[in-house]
């Protein structure tokens, strides 16, 4: 009996041991996956978009409230016109799934209105969240095409300042051997 309480201590420990290397290497593929994020600061497209995401928090922010208010509102509603039936709109939360896959257009299929009222409301939700998804992207659209009018403007200058810097310092690197041999033929 000694024994096999040995042998289960150690593969109990055995078993720690394995699951904290499997544990340090997906903690080490995080850290390689976060590497991989630092070649943002490089790219100047990359900090572009940042730059324009960051722009539009309070337009992504009223979505995001607008979004849930729809989702909750619709899901709701869907709820109680659904629930009679003998479908999957179990819960509010159930039929708030429903709303966030309809709303996003994705339509999984798992969830969908039997009652004739119930695909009326899914067909509003459907047209309203058409209208929802189109609208917010031309203001977004529009702060993008500004920062990157913007982008190319401060492109060109810097590209204008290195040339003018380079030929400010060629003459000056043609004027000093001009000297040079100036001092030379004197000397």
């Amino acid at each position: 009996a000694v024994v096999s309480t040995q042998s289960t201590g150690e593969l109990a420990v055995g078993r720690l041991v394995q699951g904290g290397a499997l544990t340090t290497f997906k903690v080490l593929r995080i850290f390689r996956i976060m590497r991989v994020m630092k070649l943002i600061r490089h790219s100047k497209r990359l900090i572009l978009m940042g730059r324009v995401i960051k722009d539009c928090l309070s337009e992504l922010t009223l979505l995001l409230v607008i979004w849930l208010m729809g989702v909750l509102t619709f899901g709701t509603v869907m709820y109680y016109i659904e629930s009679e039936q003998d479908n999957n709109f179990d819960s509010i939360l159930h039929s708030c799934w429903w709303a966030v896959v309809s709303i996003s257009t994705v339509g999984y299929g798992d969830m969908y209105p039997k009652t004739g009222l119930g695909k009326l409301v899914g067909s509003c939700l459907l047209f309203i969240s058409m209208v929802y998804l189109a609208l917010p992207m031309t203001v977004i659209v529009s702060k993008f095409n500004k920062a990157f009018e913007r982008f190319k403007e401060d492109e060109q200058a810097s590209t204008e300042a290195k040339e003018q810097f380079r030929s400010i310092l060629n003459s000056k690197i043609h004027s000093s051997k001009s000297l040079s041999k100036m001092n030379n033929s004197t000397a």
